[in-house]
Order: C-alpha cells, then structure tokens, then sequence
C-alpha cells in the first residue's frame, strides 16, 4: 500500500550522534512519495541524525521499474526534493566500473586471462616485482595497502590526492610500496590496488580512464551526467559537506581515479543496474562469482561485494565515500532489485557513516518483503 500523509518525526539523538545535530526534529510536508510508510520512516529517522542540509537522493527499482526521490534537511525540517539528475561524488563506486572494464579486457582478448600477472603490462617496474595478477587486483586479495602513504597527500587534508600525478604515482610503486601480504593470500580492501588495475587497462586499451569509462558503458547506457571530470556538472552539482556539517572540497583523484574519482546521478545509476540485471547473468557473470570469503556475512567478488545475512537471498552491494559525500548501491539478481543512496554527507572519519549502508540494507529488505 502506497501512503500520502502528513509526517511528523520527534528525534531523540543517541549515543551514536554527530555532535551539534539539533533535537527535536519535525517534518511537516505531505508528499505523495509513493513510499510505504515503513520505507519513509527507515529514510527520515537516518536523514534526522545528520546535520542541518543533508541531501539523500534515492532510486529504488523492482519488476524492471525505477521510482526515484530525494529528501534533504534544510532548517531543521526535512522535505521532499525532486533530485533525481543532481550529481554526486560516487566514490568508490568506481570500483564496479573499473573492474568491468577489466572484463571487458578479457572478452576482447586483450589479456589472457585473470590469473596472469599485470607486470608485463605496465611501463614501470614495481618494487619486488611482485606476481600480482589482474584477479587479485579486481578481489582486494593483492597485497597492496589499503591505502597510500601518509606522507604524498597534500597539506589540503579535504582534498588529498589532488597533487597525486602520474610522477607521483609512479615513484611510489618504484620505491616506496611494501606489499601487507603475499599475493592471493588474504582479502585486504585496497585504493592502491584499484587506481593501479585501472592504469594497466589504460596501459593497454592506450585509453584514459574517462574516455574508457564514456565508450565502453557510459555512453552506450546513456548515462549522461556520469563522468570523472567534475567541470563537465559542476552546474548540476549537490554540494558536499563534511562530516561536522561544513561545506568541503571536493576531491580531484588524479591518478586514484580508478579507486573512486566519478560522479554520477541516481538516475544514470539506475540505468546501469537495470543493465546489470542481464549483463550480470550473462557476459559479466564472472563479476558475481565469490572469489574470496571475508567473514560469515560477505563474501568479495570481482568489483562487487556479496552480502548473504542482510535479507533472505544474497545481494551484491558496494558502497563509496569522499570528503563530502556518501553513496551506497545494492542489487539482488535473485529477486531482480535495487538500492541506490547518493548524499552529501562526508564520509572522512564520519562516526555514523554506516547508517547511510544501513539504510540501504533496511530497503533492500523492505523490496524483498513487498515482492512475498
């Protein structure tokens, strides 16, 4: 049953809170959201614990149809917002698309297989030549640090790859990096990782990450406002604010692109995962194959996580975050349904981040229940 009703929401902020959050908090807009009840409840009890202009844009798809909203707190109230074609920083997000592009590699016969090592195909010699292969750079399983040293971000902590060039990037592989592992061994999340897989793509497609990206999935899915360089939406820009409730900067990736330099919308984002309903069952199959257990709950696939205690079937997830924004994104091949949470909440060091991925874990239930 659809609900069109007038919302009224009391929030007493709990031990979990962000400092300065004003309570109590009151709605007051009707709005025929097309929502259950339950569902506008789950979005605004998490907007409410987030600070004074918050934005959450939200796709929600079932039976091959997209209903798409947005709700924002602005003054202590939150209302309903058509933001459906407003941009967002995706983050890590990224990461999906990189590793389909890798795919792609495969099909077209460009690499031989996952399993080889990358390191005939890069220009440059990484420190202990290490055998990392395309797979574990895809899984997380590689080695590499999750992150890159401390000392190469920039003195901008709000923006902290922006001086990270292609020099930059490359002396770090030649001198400085120190694998956490062997090879193949143990899942480890890793930025590194990713930023280096898309270079060797672009290594060999003799592409950059952008072009690939419009090529090979945006434009044909007509994902139009979706792309890694921001002065092509800046018009069409939410923007993003920390985690205290500041305006931030937003965050150029340079050579990090690959980890999570891309925009989008929930609109262009729902236009790719109606895609992956039947890419996913058939040419980029080998992205939804587990390819390494991480506890009881997850499982690591290629680009893709696999959540399998959140609702009654698995569903493969992933989510993002940069200084000002926070972005989660599920789909279930098994039930053909998905989540998509774009925000400007900022996710560096964000105590209460997780509610955003929680959220969209509670209507990824809620989908699955209303299809019993």
């Amino acid at each position: 049953m659809k609900y069109a009703y007038l919302l009224i929401l009391v929030v007493t902020i709990g031990c979990n809170s962000v400092k300065n959050v004003t309570t109590p908090f009151v709605a007051t807009e009707k709005q025929n959201t097309g929502l259950e009840k339950s569902q506008i409840d789950l979005i605004t009890n998490t907007l409410s614990n987030f600070h004074n202009n918050s934005e959450l844009a939200i796709a929600l798809i079932t039976d091959n149809k997209v209903e798409s909203f947005g709700c924002q707190r602005k003054n202590d109230t939150i209302t309903w917002v058509n933001n459906s074609e407003k941009v967002f920083e995706i983050g890590s997000i990224t990461k999906v698309f990189t590793t389909q592009l890798l795919v792609e590699l495969l099909q077209e016969n460009k690499i031989k297989s996952l399993d080889e090592s990358i390191l005939p195909y890069l220009d440059f010699t990484i420190k202990g030549n290490p055998k990392i292969t395309f797979r574990e750079l895809a899984d997380h399983t590689s080695g590499l640090p999750g992150n890159l040293s401390g000392n190469i971000f920039t003195t901008d902590a709000s923006n902290p790859y922006k001086k990270w060039d292609r020099e930059k990037f490359i002396k770090y592989f030649e001198q400085k990096v120190k694998l956490d592992s062997k090879p193949g061994e143990a899942y480890q999340y890793s930025n590194v990782g990713m930023a280096l897989l898309a270079y060797a793509i672009c290594q060999i497609e003799k592409e950059d990450f952008e072009s690939l990206l419009q090529k090979n999935i945006l434009i044909p899915l007509e994902m139009t406002q979706t792309t890694t360089k921001r002065d092509l939406v800046n018009n069409n820009l939410v923007e993003g604010y920390n985690w205290k409730g500041k305006p931030t900067s937003n965050w150029d990736m340079s050579e990090m692109a690959g980890a999570g330099a891309m925009l989008s919308t929930v609109n262009d984002l729902s236009n790719y995962l109606l895609w992956n309903f039947a890419a996913l069952n058939n040419q980029l199959s080998v992205m939804t194959q587990p390819s390494k257990s991480i506890n009881s709950d997850m499982d690591v696939a290629l680009g893709w996580h696999i959540l399998k205690n959140k609702t009654q079937n698995p569903f493969l997830w992933h989510n993002g975050g940069t200084g000002g924004y926070k972005s989660s994104m599920a789909l279930s091949l098994n039930n053909q349904t998905g989540v998509i949470i774009l925000s400007n909440i900022g996710a560096t060091n964000n105590p209460i981040k997780a509610q955003i991925d929680k959220l969209c874990f509670d209507l990824m239930k809620s989908l699955e229940n209303k299809d019993v």
